[in-house]
């Protein structure tokens, strides 16, 4: 199955460039980037993110993600595989008034369903200030492991 194709309850995939000015925007405020690595924080026009989430692009799965009713409202971002491998490295983001209502739990689970007997190995930095992203994880079932400043969160998808 495509990412593309990933749908829970609450959330749907989209193509990130669908996703407009004004939802990137919410995206990329400075309450929402605060935990990501820096280049998050630097973007502050919608083609500035444009092309920073077109550059991360190239390294990994950018995916929208839009809420019940439509509205852009989050970012997945998972690594490509590397040759040989079934490891993924796992980002994601929602836009503060999204915040609170349980979407990364169900985007996770929705994540754990998709990739359930392929053998992936889905992992995440967060950083230690950032302990609702690590009590998602750890609900989720996923494996800490401490490493230079953050926690990697780890959960294998059998198979």
């Amino acid at each position: 199955m495509n990412l593309l194709d990933l749908r829970t309850s609450r959330l749907e995939a989209a193509r990130w460039q669908e996703l407009t000015e004004a939802e990137l925007a919410d995206l990329f405020a400075p309450k929402v980037v605060r935990w990501l690595p820096e280049g998050f924080q630097a973007q502050d026009s919608d083609q500035a993110r444009r092309e920073f989430l077109a550059a991360v692009a190239q390294q990994a799965e950018v995916i929208g993600l839009r809420g019940a009713a439509g509205q852009g409202i989050g970012l997945l971002i998972l690594s490509y595989p590397e040759d040989g491998s079934k490891a993924r490295n796992l980002g994601y983001l929602f836009a503060e008034p999204a915040w609170g209502q349980g979407l990364a739990s169900e985007l996770i689970s929705g994540l754990q369903v998709h990739f359930r007997g392929s053998g992936v190995t889905l992992s995440g930095g967060v950083m230690q200030q950032n302990a609702a992203s690590a009590r998602v994880l750890e609900k989720a079932g996923f494996t800490p492991a401490p490493a230079d400043g953050e926690t990697v969160y780890s959960w294998r998808g059998g198979g």
